[in-house]
């Protein structure tokens, strides 16, 4: 099994308020931001890491593999499952 040393897990589980606020600022977010009550992470089912661009797409294809979802090129820190 790889491990990713270079990836910090920086936001899991978001309440709606929390959600709300980065929905309200979300022109100054680089990454897609889902309206309240629309996020994985208000359900416990997602995570944002932060790290080397290398890092994240070998991290989200690895995801990916086992089933889960990842952002993408558009959203490269984003992971649900």
């Amino acid at each position: 099994m790889r491990h990713f040393p270079q990836l910090r897990v920086t936001s899991v589980y978001r309440s709606y308020s929390e959600q709300l606020e980065l929905y309200r600022n979300r022109a100054r977010n680089p990454y897609p931001v889902a309206p309240p009550g629309r996020s994985y992470h208000g359900a416990r089912r997602a995570w944002d890491a932060t790290g080397p661009a290398a890092a994240l797409t070998h991290a989200g294809r690895t995801w990916q593999s086992w089933g889960g979802t990842w952002g993408g090129p558009t959203d490269p820190i984003h992971f649900q499952a």
